[in-house]
Formats: structure tokens, sequence, C-alpha cells
């Protein structure tokens, strides 16, 4: 993974760690080691069929609306990334603040969560600074949140990565910050 500028999926059951993980993953990248089509199918790695479908075309069908749903609204479109590897753009995340997870976030009413929670659903929205540099003397940063669900137990690891279903897997990239 980080031979094309991208970070490696941790083996955790630390939800807040995972999160912050896939956060940070979702905006690291290097246009100049890897195509946009190579970062999204590496991403797709990350995440794991949803338990909560009883059919398993169902839970196929479900992980698919999301792996489309990150290509679409959250991984930089495909013209942005041309340009910015026409500039050979580097990017690099850090957390920027506080990590809300679960009930730190305003939204939830309390109670709301815990069936989630004890199935091992858990919302993590992390801070971001991203930084981009690249030909000449290319530097700037972007400040953003970025919104994930993560599942921890139950998962599908993917073959030969050293993780079990007792670790955490992505659900889904959230396409508006929950707060």
């Amino acid at each position: 993974m980080t031979k094309f500028g991208w970070l490696p999926e941790p083996i955790t059951t630390d939800a807040t760690a995972y999160g912050t993980a896939a956060a940070i993953a979702g905006s690291t990248y290097n246009t100049t080691l890897a195509t946009r089509k190579q970062f999204l199918d590496e991403l797709s790695t990350w995440h794991t069929l949803d338990p909560r479908y009883d059919i398993e075309a169902d839970r196929k069908d479900a992980l698919a609306g999301k792996l489309e749903e990150l290509n679409r609204r959250m991984i930089v479109p495909e013209t942005d990334w041309d340009a910015q590897a026409s500039n050979d753009i580097e990017v690099t995340a850090k957390v920027d603040g506080k990590v809300l997870v679960d009930y730190d976030h305003l939204s939830p009413q309390p109670g709301s969560l815990d069936a989630l929670m004890t199935d091992g659903y858990h919302l993590v929205t992390t801070n971001i600074l991203a930084t981009y540099t690249g030909r000449g003397d290319v530097s700037y940063q972007e400040r953003y949140a970025v919104s994930v669900q993560v599942l921890c137990g139950n998962t599908a690891p993917v073959e030969s990565s050293g993780q079990t279903p007792a670790d955490c897997k992505l659900i889904r990239f959230f396409p508006e910050t929950r707060k």
C-alpha cells in the first residue's frame, strides 16, 4: 500500500482507531504513484458486507451501492484527479481536532444508538487537515470533516489480510458529515 502512497488498513477491534484511519486513508493519495481507479479499488477492500441484510444478494447489493457512493461522492472526481495528476499532486491527511464517536455526535437521541453499538456498529467523525503538494511550489491545505460507519465484529476480512471476523471493517463513508 505504501508504495502507492496509501495508508495500510489497520487490524484492530477499536472502532475509534479504525474509523479515524479510514477517514485519513480516504484523503491520502499520490497521483504520481497510482490511478484514481487503483485508489478506489484499494479503499473498497476496507469495506465489509453488512450482516443486517438477511439475504446474501442484498448484502452484496448494499455494498455495491456504498462503493458506488464512495466513487461518485467521496473520492476526488476523475476530472479533479486528472488535474491534480498533471501537477504531480500528493495529498497527506491527518487528524485536525476532536474525533467524535457514537454519542459524541449532537444528533443522536439518548438510547438511539444502543442497539447498533451492541451489534458492533459505530459512527466516527474525524476532522481532517489535508496537505496538497506538487510540482514547483504547489502547496496548500484544506480542512474538512469525514464521517464513517464501521462494524467491529461479524466482519468479512479480506483473504490473507491477517484480519479476523472480530476486527473492524468499513461499512460506509457518509457523503455528508455527521455532527
